[in-house]
């Protein structure tokens, strides 16, 4: 009678497998070593996984599947954001109060998935060269660069993006920053407070490619967004102080 499948050995190996790709890359990985890692024989192995490659395939297709969520989630709710028609220059603060809310919750949903996969991302990154995973970031990658480059038309449209600034070349800005955003958190062993991230990431972004009125109406829904009470008063200048 053939073996049974055992979910928990199926579990324990792709653990121990990530663990591996993560130390020694895909070519290096060795199947004894992953089923030393978990007390699992190499039957065990061949129970669940044809292959090395097999195993990390799995995985790679459940990081771009991750990553695909996110950004489908984002791309469709950007279209339902400009599908009640672009601002008025002047008068985009709800506009732009909406997009920073849409994007901050998207970024936070990457940092989380990022996060989760860190092991993963750093085997794509630099651990999979002469294996069929080399390319799988840089496809993840070029496709989100080409939603940014569309969403970046249409903010250009509005006046809310520089002029100056092509939109092919933000797509590679924005994911030039999550690229070495992902090799960050593959290196830390703690997860940290991704709050400070996406303020950071959105400043960093959209402050290299806003344009003047952008800045204005950004600071403007940032604002209306502080409860009064939690207001702070800008402190005085220097010269405001000595005219007292």
């Amino acid at each position: 009678m053939a073996r049974q499948k055992d979910p928990q050995s199926r579990t324990a190996l792709i653990a121990a497998a990530r663990g591996e790709f993560a130390r020694v890359g895909v070519l290096r990985a060795r199947i004894e070593d992953i089923t030393n890692a978990c007390g699992l024989s190499k039957g065990a192995f061949y129970l669940h996984f044809e292959s090395k490659e097999a195993l990390f395939r799995e995985l790679a297709r459940e990081l771009q599947r991750r990553i695909d969520g996110v950004n489908a989630t984002r791309e469709e709710a950007s279209r339902a954001l400009l599908a009640g028609g672009l601002p008025d220059r002047k008068n985009a603060t709800a506009f732009v109060a909406a997009l920073l809310a849409l994007e901050g919750e998207k970024d936070r949903g990457l940092l989380e998935a990022l996060w989760e996969w860190r092991d993963v991302t750093a085997v794509l990154l630099s651990g999979s060269q002469g294996t069929e995973f080399e390319g799988v970031m840089w496809t993840i990658l070029d496709r989100e660069a080409a939603r940014i480059e569309l969403q970046g038309v249409a903010m250009q449209q509005a006046g809310l993006m520089h002029p100056e600034v092509p939109p092919e070349l933000m797509g590679a800005m924005v994911i030039g920053t999550w690229l070495m955003v992902s090799r960050r958190l593959s290196k830390l062993t703690q997860k940290p407070d991704f709050e400070p991230w996406v303020g950071a990431l959105q400043s960093v972004i959209a402050d290299g490619a806003a344009s003047g009125n952008l800045r204005v109406q950004r600071d403007a829904a940032r604002h209306a967004s502080i409860p009064r009470r939690g207001r702070r008063a800008a402190p005085d200048s220097p010269a405001k102080r000595q005219r007292r």
